[in-house]
């Protein structure tokens, strides 16, 4: 998955990277606390971090709550003292493979995957992103021969699916084995999946509840979209 891709990036990076997620589009403040309890860093890192980036007229500390909390600003200088930057790294290309039956929940994890997006990431694609006149097949095939990470959707009528079943499933995994991608079965709606050749694999929402089966399928997605966010940090280590 190409080692020139990892760039070593620094704790205001880390920190800025983190915060960014968790504010959100159009972000919001973020607690202090909460944000240091994601990043789980020491006490002193975190406090030498986030005052360099105040100092540095990027974030704005807000006195109130518990801590306190943080707010992006638009228009962020560059950080005095900073160390050079590190170069710009590549998204994580991940390829999206799903029954066009769960189109609509689809749609609803990628925008939940925006902020990843934003961040530079991942950068995602699927079946619909085909433009007219192209050889879909060839098209998919082409896509996910180049994925980095590869999103299987998993409902009955994916394993249902001639094309997903045999076709895109057998080549994620192929390449899964060979360690040229990492591939992360999302359960979509209930079915029997864990006797199936990707069942042995990790997947998603955490305790692997469909995502129709929470009672806030938001909270799901955002489940899921950490996750990949995770997966993406062990491909990059």
């Amino acid at each position: 998955m190409g080692e020139d891709r990892v760039a070593r990036r620094t704790d205001e990076q880390i920190f800025l990277d983190e915060l960014t997620y968790m504010a959100g589009d159009p972000p919001e403040r973020v607690s202090s606390r909460a944000l240091k309890a994601t990043l789980d860093w020491a006490e002193d890192r975190y406090d030498r971090t986030r005052r360099r980036l105040i100092d540095g007229g990027v974030i704005k500390g807000v006195v109130g709550g518990a801590g306190g909390s943080l707010e992006l600003l638009g228009g962020a200088k560059d950080l005095a003292g900073e160390p050079e930057k590190a170069p710009k790294v590549k998204p994580v290309t991940a390829f999206i493979s799903y029954s066009h039956v769960d189109a609509k929940l689809k749609a609803d994890l990628i925008t939940h995957l925006t902020p990843l997006k934003r961040l530079g990431i991942i950068s995602t694609w699927n079946d619909q992103e085909i433009k007219a006149g192209d050889e879909w097949e060839r098209e998919i095939a082409t896509k996910l021969a180049k994925a980095d990470l590869v999103l299987l959707l998993i409902s009955a009528d994916f394993i249902a699916s001639e094309f997903c079943y045999t076709k895109e499933l057998t080549t994620a995994l192929d390449r899964h084995k060979a360690k040229k991608a990492m591939v992360i079965p999302v359960i979509l709606r209930p079915c029997l999946w864990t006797d199936l050749p990707f069942g042995a694999l990790q997947a998603l929402p955490p305790e692997v509840k469909p995502v129709t089966g929470w009672d806030n399928q938001d909270e799901a997605l955002m489940a899921v979209a950490k996750g990949v966010r995770e997966a993406v940090q062990a491909l990059k280590r």
